[in-house]
């Protein structure tokens, strides 16, 4: 698709939703921006008769890995989040539901567009990090207080050690096939990584609705605080360990250092609300390398930045793993 077909589609879209958008909200929109940034999905940051909105669509593809059900159970806990003092954006509500369904089937929501800056990973400082361990906490108290379900399997379902030393074997033998020599160094750091587990490193998690998707990308802050947790899309019901590990390591992990004092800062942020300490900390840093690598490291080559970073992470981890211990004491 050329970019002048792109942009002529971006707009006849736009126009359809904000026709939608204006008759179901009573809305007048007065100006629209597009907000570049996620994966497939579009928005538009709207000024209106009645405040700032965000107009999101729901890309028709990306909605094929998802079940719908699931993202309405996800916003219903986002505006519940919010009515209970969370910083997360509220959705407007028509005709009782949430997600929106067009005339021509486009879905979308609208939501109350909020304040703050994202950083850039690995940048959170101490102040950031207390603000949103207290945040998590809290969230991950509202998630679990018997609301939703608790009965179900987790999301992630976690192989054995054996498992995955054979899956980082089929990797190799195709990148060997393929001539990718470069891919090779990484999936072998990987492997060996794996080969000194133990199956005692994931026991003892938390199972229960978690967030799935808190990086650095889904945060606001301020210069000291977390002003909103973003795009609870994929919230479902999994490890809790997986949020506090994948928040840490996008928004701590600095030019190979992780940086000690913002960890603990989250520490005891989150301990406001739950147990967590260095062990279970370790733990949930394990547990999202051994779910994650496999998406980032393979034999393929990953393009745009949030790929090549999430990348770096599984590298780091990788080679870091039996250190953590020591670098995280305090």
């Amino acid at each position: 698709m050329t970019a002048i077909t792109a942009e002529v589609k971006e707009k006849t879209l736009y126009e359809h939703l904000k026709k939608e958008t204006e008759e179901r909200f009573d809305l007048l929109i007065r100006t629209a921006n597009p907000i570049n940034r996620g994966w497939l999905n579009q928005k538009w940051k709207i000024e209106t008769n009645q405040g700032t909105f965000l107009l999101k669509q729901y890309n028709r593809e990306r909605l094929k890995k998802y079940d719908l059900e699931t993202i309405r159970t996800a916003l219903n806990a986002q505006n519940r989040a919010c009515t209970r003092g969370i910083l997360s954006p509220q959705l407007l509500e028509y005709k009782g539901m949430l997600l929106q369904e067009t005339s021509d089937g486009e879905l979308f929501t609208v939501m109350q567009f909020m304040d703050g800056n994202l950083i850039k990973a690995g940048e959170a400082n101490p102040e950031q990090m207390y603000s949103l361990g207290y945040a998590a906490g809290k969230l991950h108290n509202l998630l679990n207080d018997a609301t939703l379900p608790s009965n179900r399997e987790t999301m992630f379902n976690i192989p054995s050690i054996q498992e995955r030393l054979q899956y980082w074997d089929s990797v190799l033998a195709e990148c060997e096939e393929k001539g990718l020599n470069e891919l090779m160094p990484s999936i072998l750091l990987q492997q060996e990584a794996t080969k000194r587990l133990f199956n005692e490193d994931f026991e003892n998690l938390t199972r229960g609705w978690c967030h799935r998707d808190l990086w650095v990308d889904n945060v606001l802050f301020t210069s000291n605080s977390v002003t909103a947790i973003l795009d609870f899309d994929r919230m479902n019901y999994d490890y809790l360990e997986l949020d506090i590990g994948r928040i840490i390591i996008s928004a701590c992990l600095h030019k190979e250092t992780l940086n000690r004092e913002a960890v603990h800062a989250f520490i005891d942020g989150y301990c406001n609300t739950h147990k967590l300490s260095i062990e279970r900390l370790i733990r949930s840093l394990k547990l999202v390398w051994f779910m994650e690598s496999t998406w980032w490291i393979s034999g393929i080559f990953h393009e745009g930045e949030p790929p090549k970073r999430f990348a770096q992470e599984m590298i780091w981890l990788a080679q870091n793993l039996e250190n953590l211990e020591d670098m995280l004491s305090w």
